[in-house]
């Protein structure tokens, strides 16, 4: 009787764990390019260039959006707040409302943003991929990105 909702959850636990990818650490990533049309000691030092400007990036898309959901989350605040004063008015309960809508608020504007799509969905490695793109390399793999 219980073996179906069981085995439906075994299989979703284990789907969403097959899907997670192990993250390379940004020191490491190197873009492939064919090495019979690269100059070595050139890739190398355009290489370390162009990481230093995807941690830059990172750096300040980070700061971003720490600013912005702090705005989010306020706003989202003070709305659920209102709405719960509103809402519990004539209840009894009104107190109740108000911290409910105030914590959903809250919750609701600081899971909002609309941050930099790139940088989001493939990390400073697409911001890598892009500045050696624009140092006249050509990568050979681009799995994805549009």
């Amino acid at each position: 009787m219980f073996r179906k909702p069981a085995a439906l959850l075994c299989t979703g636990a284990f789907l969403l764990l097959a899907a997670c990818e192990p993250v390379q650490p940004l020191a490491e990533y190197r873009p492939a390019v064919d090495p019979g049309k690269t100059n070595q000691a050139r890739y190398e030092k355009d290489l370390e260039a162009c990481r230093t400007v995807a941690l830059q990036v990172e750096a300040d898309y980070k700061a971003r959006q720490q600013k912005e959901m702090g705005k989010n989350l306020a706003a989202g605040l003070i709305v659920g707040a209102l709405v719960g004063a509103a809402a519990g008015t004539h209840t009894g309960y009104r107190n109740d409302y108000i911290l409910t809508g105030a914590a959903v608020g809250a919750a609701a504007g600081a899971g909002a943003g609309d941050y930099d799509h790139d940088l989001v969905t493939y990390g400073p490695r697409r911001v890598v991929d892009r500045c050696m793109a624009g140092r006249g390399y050509t990568l050979l793999t681009d799995f994805g990105r549009g």
